[in-house]
């Protein structure tokens, strides 16, 4: 299969410089946060600007919707002018990672199950970031899969001290089990994703030089040994979270 099957499900567009603002309609999105554009034209405005756009196909999102909320696949609604915080803004960032690493280093031809794989991730980021339900709904239901359940309890307590089998007891599952179906679904562990995830909300706090030191944000997503903290930190990104915290500082 030629990767540009998998750009048509899963694609990434971006042009460099400085994005002043984004509007959907009345509505201001914060810069460096995701938004979900309506399918109609939007108005920008900008001086020079920086955009990521991610495309993925509407069909495996609605059936990984379905496989995650319980119901048939159909059409849906998502929550309007929702931007990601917190935990679930670490999730989503994870996955443009993870998609894009893909994307970008993968080879020119791919299989059709790494393509629909990696279309299924890009989809359960999306679900993750942006409160969703089926058209015609009252309001948004709560998913009842296993692995979704798993995943919010994950993200709820993202700042507790919790550990694999107070997971795989919310979510109804056997720790085997648990370990199986994010091994399927992220290609990792439970609390290694969970770790990815913490490390993320860290690097966020950091970039936006949110907190006042490194001890701070390390303590903010519940990894209180800084030693550790730091090496993992540049394990997943490349350089020390000290760093990170200057280059905001000295951009403001």
């Amino acid at each position: 299969m030629q990767r540009d099957r998998l750009r048509r499900r899963a694609h990434g567009r971006a042009a460099r410089g400085h994005l002043d603002e984004v509007r959907t309609g009345e509505h201001r999105a914060p810069v460096g946060r995701p938004i979900l554009f309506h399918p109609e034209a939007e108005p920008f405005r900008w001086t020079a600007f920086e955009l990521d756009t991610l495309r993925i196909d509407r069909g495996i999102v609605q059936t990984v919707a379905a496989e995650r909320g319980g119901w048939e696949p159909q059409p849906l609604a998502f929550e309007p002018h929702h931007v990601p915080e917190g935990a679930t803004l670490a999730a989503w960032w994870l996955m443009v990672r993870q998609v894009a690493a893909d994307v970008i280093a993968g080879p020119a031809e791919v299989s059709a199950d790494h393509d629909l794989r990696l279309t299924r991730a890009a989809a359960g980021g999306l679900l993750t970031a942006i409160p969703h339900w089926p058209v015609g709904a009252a309001g948004r239901a709560p998913a009842t899969a296993r692995l979704a359940r798993a995943e919010t309890f994950l993200l709820e307590h993202v700042q507790d001290p919790i550990g694999v089998e107070d997971v795989a007891r919310a979510a109804g599952m056997s720790e085997r089990g648990l370990q199986s179906a994010f091994r399927r679904a992220h290609a990792s562990t439970p609390m290694a994703y969970l770790r990815r995830i913490r490390l993320q909300m860290a690097r966020d706090l950091l970039r936006d030089a949110a907190v006042g030191s490194v001890a701070e944000a390390a303590g903010r997503v519940a990894i209180p040994h800084l030693g550790r903290f730091a090496a993992a930190y540049r394990a997943e990104f490349g350089e020390l979270p000290g760093a990170t915290l200057r280059a905001a500082r000295d951009e403001d």
